[in-house]
């Protein structure tokens, strides 16, 4: 009893250990590539008008949702499938992405001058920003088989790499000639370097094919994928294609800067979905294994935890932070970030959750509560920004979140695996945090992080 006693408790810890060392490369990669971004910004702000911000923000936000067009989850099919691997497989998939990355490039440029007519924005930028989804699509899928092999330390060290080469090239290129075209040649360049400096990884060899079998295999996992990239693109980028539309783009650029830096929370929690979570529950293969990989439940708790805290700190020292790293210009930045931090850290908790769904086959879930996100931010930024301004705005990506995290709290009732005491717990840290930081800035007459705020 004893002899068998033991193993089982040591390979607990060896299990246990193993997953702090991925989570410790996952995070080591978020940080380095946040403090890239970071970096970048602060050298950006200065150099580049918050008009020049604004031009950017739409034509990333256009480029992404071009991007997400029959996305088909390549990666999420090489994960998850046995085969994913096999070399017929596996170069199916990176035809695929290359006959894809191709069409939707054509279709972006056919799309350029309506666009830049619709926005008022140089019709050349957004033709030239079209070949991303091309140069993208050209980079090897062994980035996906990293991922397959939980392989986080090795993908972790290759996208450090391309973040880094990318930073510099954005940089450089601002210094030299402060304008879109700086940042829309760093772009392309960046992607261009990553996709190259793919296949040095190790994988199957790469050869063009498209096998029928796996094609449709591919294509009948990834409509739900396809699915909610576009509803989550549409949830996620809303707001800005309509402040691209109604609002000056010196105030669009503002606001993307305050969105750049609240999205860190939600998208570390997307990092960790799919480089850990999904990954693992896709990789068990036996009752004993997926109660194993369901035991992320205390590591979720930590870092939870810690990431309410830190968020709370967030909402209580948002315009200082701005008015302490950033040019004057983007002053308003500081009070639209410390509202925005709300809602992503909903977001995030949501992504934890949904990573859960994803690795169990349920992927419907996510699709559905993309949905309601977007149906819910259809009218609300309408009505948001017409009763209150900017505020409205943001309460209305507030609202989103909310929908999406009931949606997907169902989905895991659903499979008999919810965390919402975890959530209901770090949310009330985050209200003490963020309430007791803000008394503490009454009680010394040093107003409130919402100082700058203007309804209407």
């Amino acid at each position: 009893m004893i002899a068998n006693h033991v193993p089982g408790r040591a390979g607990r810890r060896a299990r246990d250990t193993e997953f702090l060392g991925r989570l410790f490369w996952s995070f080591g990669s978020f940080g380095a590539s946040i403090g890239f971004r970071f970096a970048a910004n602060l050298v950006m702000t200065r150099l580049l008008t918050p008009e020049i911000f604004g031009v950017m923000v739409v034509l990333n936000v256009v480029r992404f949702g071009f991007e997400l067009l029959t996305d088909v989850g390549i990666e999420q099919n090489i994960v998850r499938h046995p085969n994913g691997l096999e070399p017929r497989f596996f170069n199916t998939a990176w035809t695929v992405q290359i006959l894809r990355g191709a069409w939707l490039t054509a279709l972006f440029l056919a799309a350029s001058r309506p666009l830049a007519t619709f926005y008022g924005i140089e019709p050349a930028l957004f033709a030239a920003i079209a070949f991303a989804p091309f140069l993208n699509g050209l980079h090897s899928t062994a980035v996906f088989g990293l991922v397959k092999n939980l392989d986080v330390k090795q993908r972790t060290l290759f996208e450090l790499r391309a973040e880094g080469l990318g930073f510099l090239v954005s940089v450089t290129l601002a210094l030299i000639h402060p304008s879109a075209w700086a940042l829309v040649i760093g772009v392309l360049i960046s992607i261009a370097a990553r996709s190259v400096m793919s296949y040095r990884l190790p994988g199957p060899g790469h050869f063009l094919v498209i096998d029928r079998a796996y094609f449709l295999e591919i294509i009948r996992f990834g409509r739900w994928i396809m699915i909610t990239s576009i509803v989550m693109f549409a949830a996620m980028s809303l707001d800005k294609l309509v402040l691209g539309r109604i609002a000056p783009l010196a105030v669009l650029g503002v606001y993307g800067l305050a969105r750049t830096i609240a999205d860190i929370p939600a998208q570390l929690g997307q990092r960790l979905t799919h480089q850990l979570i999904f990954p693992m529950l896709a990789a068990a293969r036996s009752a004993e294994d997926a109660a194993a990989a369901r035991g992320i439940g205390a590591a979720r708790l930590r870092l939870a935890l810690a990431m309410a805290a830190g968020i709370g700190v967030g909402i209580a020292c948002a315009d200082w932070a701005v008015a302490i790293l950033y040019d004057p210009r983007y002053a308003a930045a500081g009070w639209m970030l410390s509202l925005l931090l709300v809602s992503s850290f909903v977001g995030a908790l949501s992504s934890f959750n949904a990573g859960i769904l994803l690795g169990s086959n349920r992927p419907e879930f996510e699709s559905a509560a993309n949905v309601l996100r977007l149906a819910l931010l259809v009218p609300g930024l309408w009505f948001g920004h017409l009763w209150f301004g900017m505020p409205g705005v943001i309460g209305a990506v507030l609202v989103g979140e909310i929908g999406r995290y009931v949606v997907i709290w169902i989905g895991q009732r659903a499979i008999g695996l919810s965390f919402a005491r975890q959530d209901l717990l770090a949310t009330l840290l985050l209200a003490g945090v963020a309430g007791a930081l803000i008394l503490l800035r009454l009680s010394l007459d040093l107003s409130t992080p919402l100082r700058l705020m203007n309804l209407g």
